[in-house]
């Protein structure tokens, strides 16, 4: 029988992998969340699979000196997390309907640049680029359902989770 080592918790340890700080999720890269909606707190047995990636918001001041250099930065020093999150059948059902409604914006954009060719009508080109903005927001803002607001080696801070589904944790204690 071989010794065990103290400091290598069990798998199936008691020890909390979630908290809650204030309103935001406080959680290791390893955590199970509980099959609940994020949104609304009901039960789930539907998980959908999210990578986060954050970086330091100072970072977006080389965007001063270059997209590029912003870019190569952000992309070098960027932390990630996968998780998955519950979502009700009503959150599914919106977000896949959100879902269309960005494909569709983003179809009618493209189309619209080549009817501006055929046609020789400038209108459709800024109708398309319009459309090719108006895409990219609406799906970034309608389609994310948890935003993380830090991400370092160990753990990962979430906002948008619903504040009862928040009160099962215990506080976060700043470890």
């Amino acid at each position: 029988m071989t010794p065990q080592q103290p400091y290598f918790p069990p798998p199936t340890h008691n020890l909390p992998t979630i908290w809650r700080s204030k309103s935001l999720l406080v959680m290791t890269k390893e955590a199970l969340l509980p099959s609940r909606c994020v949104k609304c707190n009901a039960p789930t047995g539907d998980r959908l699979k999210r990578k986060l990636t954050w970086h330091h918001p100072a970072i977006y001041l080389t965007i001063l000196i270059s997209i590029l250099v912003y870019a190569v930065i952000a992309m070098v020093l960027r932390k990630t997390a996968t998780v998955n999150v519950g979502l009700c059948e009503d959150h599914a059902n919106v977000r896949r309907r959100n879902l269309a409604i960005t494909w569709v914006m983003g179809i009618l954009a493209m189309v619209c640049f080549p009817v501006a060719g055929v046609l020789e009508d400038v209108t459709f080109l800024i109708v398309g680029g319009l459309l090719l903005i108006a895409t990219a927001v609406y799906g970034t803002v309608t389609l994310r359902v948890v935003v993380p607001t830090k991400i370092d080696d160990q753990f990962v801070w979430i906002k948008g989770i619903n504040p009862n589904y928040l009160q099962e944790f215990p506080d976060w204690n700043g470890r």
